[in-house]
This record gives structure tokens, C-alpha cells and sequence, in this order.
């Protein structure tokens, strides 16, 4: 008896070699270190000024000045996992 291959298994195959393939590397932790670092930086500026340059006298200070910009940071998020969503 021949052994007879099915369209379908060689097409299986294919796809499934394709998708192994294609995101298989392993990411060093300093792959796109400057992009973190650019993220980060105006947070750490942030933080020194407030808190070396013009310390705050009272806590409702410190929770209003931290609020707005989460909330910023917040609404950005947002306004990004809708644009993504829209995208799929």
C-alpha cells in the first residue's frame, strides 16, 4: 500500500512552520533601552523637581499634584487601547 499524503496535512504543516518561524527570537532586556529610558526620564524629572525643588507643605499637595498627571497618563491609555482595537 502507498502511503498517500493529505492536501490538508501539507497545508497544516506549512502554516504551522510559518508560525513557528516567525516571532521565535529571544529579546535581550536592553533591546530598545533609549525608548525606555525617553519614557522615563520626564518621570524622574518630574520627581526631582518636586521633590528637591519645591517640596509641597501639605499631603492634599503632594495627591493633587501626582492625580493630574495619572489621569493623563490614564486617558492616553485609554485613547491607545481604542485605537488598537479598531485596528483588528
Amino acid at each position: 500500500m502507498s502511503k498517500q499524503s493529505d492536501p490538508n496535512d501539507e497545508v497544516l504543516k506549512d502554516k504551522l512552520k510559518i508560525l513557528l518561524d516567525e516571532d521565535n527570537e529571544i529579546k535581550d532586556w536592553n533591546e530598545g533601552l533609549l525608548i525606555k529610558l525617553l519614557i522615563l526620564l520626564p518621570i524622574i524629572i518630574f520627581i526631582i523637581g518636586l521633590f528637591v525643588l519645591n517640596r509641597p507643605e501639605k499631603l492634599t499637595d503632594v495627591l493633587i499634584l501626582f492625580l493630574y498627571p495619572v489621569t493623563l497618563i490614564s486617558l492616553g491609555l485609554i485613547i491607545l487601547f481604542f485605537m488598537t482595537s479598531n485596528l483588528k
